[in-house]
C-alpha cells in the first residue's frame, strides 16, 4: 500500500517537517508482522494518550470551578474509545492506516490511530499545535454537550427506593487496566435482583452512575 502524504496531511490541515515520523503515525504493528517496534505507531500511540489527556484536564480545569468528580466525567466523555473513533472516521484518516492483509481497521483501531497521530503531532510541532489539533476535532465538537446538567442517577434512584421501599445494592464485578486508569464493571442489584451491568474507567464512581441510570430506565419502564 502506496502512503499518500500530502493527502494525509491534508486531512489534518498540518504539514509535517518529519515525513517519516507521520508514515509510522499510520503504521500498525500488523504491516511489519508485528515486527520492527521503532517502526509501527505503539510508541507515539502510548504518548499521545498521555497528550490528550493533559490537554483535555488542562481545557477542563480553565473552563469552569468543577469539583474533582464533575471533572472526570467530562474528561471521560472527551477522551474515551468513542470520541476518537467518530474523530478518526470524521476525518477519514482510517483510510490511510498501514495493516496488514487480514487485518480489519476496527474502531478500536481508530482510536488507537487518533492517539497515534496526536503523539506525531506533539513530537513535529510541539504542544500548541497539537492543541490546536485537539480542540478542532476532539474538544470543540463536544464542548456543548459538557455544558449540559450532570444528572446524579444514584441519587434519584435511592430517592425512588425510600419513596417505594426497594433495596439497591451495587457490586464489583471486574477491575482492570492500569492503576492510574483502572475500568470498573458494577453490577446492580435491586432487591437481590440484578438490574444492570455497565463498565466505566476512572472511578467505580463513573460506572455505579451508569449502571444506576440502566436500572432507572427499566423501573421508570415497568
Amino acid at each position: 500500500m502506496i502512503f499518500n502524504l500530502s493527502e494525509v496531511q491534508n486531512k489534518l490541515n498540518y504539514n509535517f517537517k518529519d515525513a517519516e515520523l507521520l508514515r509510522k503515525a499510520f503504521t500498525h504493528a500488523s504491516y511489519l508482522g508485528g515486527k520492527n517496534v521503532k517502526k509501527n505507531n505503539e510508541r507515539l500511540e502510548f504518548l499521545g494518550d498521555s497528550v490528550l489527556s493533559f490537554v483535555v484536564a488542562d481545557f477542563l480545569f480553565k473552563r469552569s470551578n468543577d469539583n474533582e468528580g464533575d471533572m472526570t466525567v467530562d474528561k471521560q466523555a472527551l477522551v474515551s474509545f468513542k470520541p476518537l473513533a467518530n474523530a478518526c472516521k470524521k476525518l477519514k484518516l482510517h483510510e490511510n492506516l498501514l495493516v496488514g492483509e487480514k487485518v480489519t481497521v476496527t474502531e478500536k483501531l481508530q482510536e488507537n490511530l487518533m492517539e497515534s497521530v496526536i503523539g506525531a503531532i506533539y513530537l513535529d510541532g510541539g504542544i500548541e499545535e497539537v492543541k490546536k489539533f485537539i480542540y478542532k476535532n476532539i474538544i470543540d465538537p463536544l464542548k456543548d454537550s459538557l455544558d449540559e446538567e450532570v444528572v446524579d442517577y444514584k441519587s434519584k434512584l435511592n430517592e425512588l427506593s425510600s419513596k417505594n421501599r426497594f433495596t439497591v445494592e451495587y457490586k464489583l464485578i471486574d477491575k482492570q487496566g492500569a492503576d492510574n486508569e483502572p475500568t470498573y464493571t458494577v453490577s446492580i442489584l435491586i432487591n437481590g435482583n440484578v438490574f444492570g451491568v455497565a463498565s466505566a474507567s476512572g472511578k467505580r464512581q463513573n460506572a455505579e452512575q451508569l449502571v444506576a441510570k440502566k436500572a432507572l430506565s427499566k423501573i421508570t419502564k415497568k
